[in-house]
């Protein structure tokens, strides 16, 4: 169960990446006209897109904890939005090495967001490469 809610919810991950990407390519100035400041477009607006999900997952994870039904976090979590919003940070950027441990199936969901965030971050490299690329051209 734990496995199918992580796949649905990278998926919805994945689909919610696909329109951010989108929202923030409409917003980026003409790569040649401007080139500089549409880099700092795109490097500003994924940063605000990996901080909404990792939000939304920290969101996930207060709801998951609150029905009970998939384990707990300890070590050293504190039981707070902020600790929340770390472990969830933590998971999507860093395979969730973290002083925070998990408990239960919400492994599941921790493994499978660290799966989410490593293809989101990538995909989202590989779209500020572009734009660098063609601002950057000779």
């Amino acid at each position: 169960m734990a496995l199918l809610l992580g796949f649905v919810l990278v998926g919805a991950l994945g689909i919610g990446h696909h329109y951010g990407l989108l929202a923030v390519r409409g917003m980026k100035p003409n790569s040649n006209e401007s080139p500089q400041a549409a880099i700092m477009v795109v490097f500003l607006g994924l940063l605000t897109l990996h901080t909404i999900e990792i939000l939304a997952f920290a969101v996930v994870y207060w709801a998951l904890l609150g029905w009970g039904g998939f384990g707990g976090l300890g070590g050293s979590y504190d039981a707070s939005w902020g600790g929340l919003i770390y472990f969830s940070g933590i998971n999507f950027a860093t395979l969730g090495y973290t002083q925070i441990e998990t408990g239960g199936t919400i492994r599941m969901i921790n493994m499978m967001q660290s799966l989410g965030g490593f293809m989101v971050l990538t995909w989202s490299a590989t779209f500020l490469y572009s734009v660098c690329e063609r601002a950057w051209r000779e």
